[in-house]
């Protein structure tokens, strides 16, 4: 991913040249709403150098899905097919979290020390503070060295520069952290993570998703590529971690799947993100406190320079500001992992939802955002959608 300005730079100056282009080989499958300016989202995918996607748009009652699939590299996408949404796991994380506070299972603002076995080594740290990205933690090799070689997180914890800040003084995206919530879920509920998820969230709203994708056959499952350096034969259905079985507890190593291990489908987000915009209600039934909903969606870090925020953050909700794309905040998620971009958002005020999964696209970004959901957002908040009406 370019991470940096420069290396951003480089980036979308070769991208062009050095990546394959779906152009003239791409084929829709369309549900609901037909599409009012379809050639012009095909022409972002083209832009964007996207394989194999699907696209949800829903304005009230009125929704339109979109799968592309695509030739060479080959990607198809139907209906059934499931995508390993990255990050936007985060979401699912922090509601399964604040699920079990509702239960009174746990407490955002006590301390892991208290909640894990060796949880010492984590000083003063919260789940609040894990769940909102402010805890000092910051992800290095040792993370992805650790999910590899089956190390524990405390074997991450000890290693140097995991510690960058004192906890609650300042924002430093973490996956390490999203896991350890993993750890903390499992210890308190006694529950595997997959049964924990599906009994507190996948189940009661709906959704077709998990985290052990030991249990999916990975032909229903979109392929990921990075699109730029490209590799033909490089494309990752289910990676090594996710054929590892989820079905017995184990608090000190399933850090790897509350981060970004999560396989699903854009209808179950748009269940997922109804829930948030709905203040915990979906379907006439409460799942969630309007006390938990709230939390959730208030501000609790900040990257970025204050006049022009690339990201604010809730508890596993990126909270966008960006008035190019909407005067409403969105908040949703975005999902970066083996060359997809994902996106799922939902307007305050209107409840109008964007989701957008792929099985791969340029990388490239403005600020902490992607350039492909950037666009993909201000062409149906500003352009698909009104034309409904």
């Amino acid at each position: 991913m370019p991470a940096t300005p420069l290396k951003n730079l480089i980036y979308r100056a070769a991208l062009p040249v050095l990546s394959p282009s779906p152009k003239g080989q791409m084929r829709h499958a369309e549900q609901g709403e037909p599409l009012r300016f379809l050639q012009e989202y095909e022409a972002l995918l083209v832009k964007h150098h996207v394989f194999g996607a699907t696209l949800l748009l829903k304005d009230g009652q009125r929704q339109a899905i979109v799968h592309t699939s695509t030739r060479k590299p080959e990607h198809t996408a139907r209906p059934e097919t499931l995508y390993r949404v990255a990050s936007i796991t985060k979401m699912a994380t922090a509601l399964t979290a604040l699920r079990l506070q509702d239960e009174g299972l746990l407490s955002l603002d006590a301390p892991v020390a208290a909640l894990l076995p060796g949880g010492e080594a984590l000083g003063g740290i919260t789940i609040r503070q894990l769940l909102s990205h402010t805890s000092g933690l910051r992800d290095t090799a040792a993370y992805a060295e650790a999910l590899r070689r089956g190390e524990s997180w405390s074997w991450v914890v000890a290693q140097p520069g995991v510690f960058v800040g004192t906890p609650g003084a300042s924002f430093s995206y973490c996956n390490l952290g999203f896991g350890l919530i993993g750890c903390i879920l499992e210890q308190v509920s006694g529950l595997p993570l997959d049964r924990l998820f599906d009994e507190k969230l996948f189940q009661p709203l709906g959704m077709t998703a998990t985290l052990d994708a030991s249990r999916l056959n990975p032909a229903d499952v979109m392929p990921i590529v990075r699109v730029l350096p490209y590799r033909a034969g490089t494309e990752v259905a289910i990676p090594e971690l996710g054929r590892k079985p989820l079905g017995e507890p184990d608090s000190s190593r399933h850090f790897g799947h509350t981060a970004g291990a999560m396989y699903t489908n854009a209808p179950s987000l748009s269940r997922l993100l109804t829930l948030i915009i709905q203040q915990g209600e979906i379907d006439g039934r409460r799942l969630l406190s309007t006390d938990a909903i709230s939390a959730m969606t208030a501000l609790h870090g900040f990257s970025g320079p204050a006049q022009h925020p690339t990201r604010r953050y809730g508890l596993g909700l990126v909270l966008l500001e960006r008035p190019e794309l909407s005067e409403r905040r969105l908040l949703g998620h975005q999902g970066f992992a083996y060359g997809c971009v994902d996106g799922a958002f939902v307007e305050e005020g209107t409840g109008r939802q964007v989701i957008f999964l792929n099985g791969g696209s340029s990388e490239a970004r403005t600020g902490k955002l992607g350039l492909v959901n950037r666009d993909i957002l201000r062409w149906a908040l500003r352009r698909e959608m009104p034309s409904w009406t």
